[in-house]
């Protein structure tokens, strides 16, 4: 079975923050399929655990660099996980560049490894800080915040990664991609080459993070005599 990765690019909001990928995890895990989250937040945490929202502004030259020495580090240890035993691994960041994304493939290449990236993106306001207020307050970035100075704060970090961001488009045809957007209201899939493939995309795919009714029926056969 060939090794691959799949980068998880959150560019305009992260829509599928972290329960999901835990929950792709847990499914490749069912599948019988070694499958590892490495996320680069985690290794920026062991120097900056709870940085404002202007750390992550393109114009803070130390926080800039911090977060590439994260990226660097978490990618390390992704390739020497693969070297080991690793099947797929989901490196959790926002690589909201093109710039970014061509240095993760270009690492990847090297190793022989495949990549799938999945871009979501989401332009539904409420939606959005619904999704912070359940997901990301609860982050280890905010322990011990207020709640609603926290989801405050990381609009406004979405908001510097909007000054950067960059989406997947036809310059970058090349890479395989999911694109989701909207929860789910489009999808686009690019140069999707295998079953296994094909299944991390139909799981994403339908994986629902909006609370919705599910309705059970008990049917019951009445013997006609």
């Amino acid at each position: 079975m060939r090794r691959k990765v799949s980068n998880e690019t959150l560019p305009h909001v992260q829509i599928t923050p972290n329960p999901s990928l835990l929950a792709a995890q847990r499914y490749l895990k069912w599948l019988s399929i070694d499958a590892q989250v490495f996320n680069v937040g985690n290794y920026r945490r062991q120097d900056a655990p709870q940085p404002a929202a202007d750390f992550f502004d393109i114009n803070n030259v130390e926080g800039e660099r911090m977060r590439k020495a994260a990226a660097e580090a978490a990618v390390t240890d992704m390739l020497a996980w693969f070297k080991q035993v690793g099947i797929i691994a989901i490196l959790d960041a926002t690589n909201s560049t093109k710039e970014r994304r061509r240095w993760i493939k270009g690492r990847c290449d090297k190793e022989g490894i495949e990549t799938l990236f999945v871009e979501s993106k989401c332009d539904d306001e409420d939606l959005i800080m619904s999704n912070i207020l359940e997901v990301k307050t609860s982050s280890p970035d905010y322990k011990g915040q207020d709640p609603e100075q926290a989801a405050q704060d990381f609009r406004n970090r979405i908001r510097n990664y909007e000054k950067v961001y960059q989406t997947i488009d036809e310059e970058e045809k090349d890479l395989t991609y999911l694109k989701i957007m909207d929860v789910g209201k489009q999808v686009i899939i690019n140069a999707i080459q295998d079953y296994l493939q094909s299944r991390v995309v139909y799981y994403l795919m339908n994986l629902h993070i909006k609370q919705r009714s599910i309705w059970l029926s008990r049917v019951r056969m009445n013997q006609i005599l």
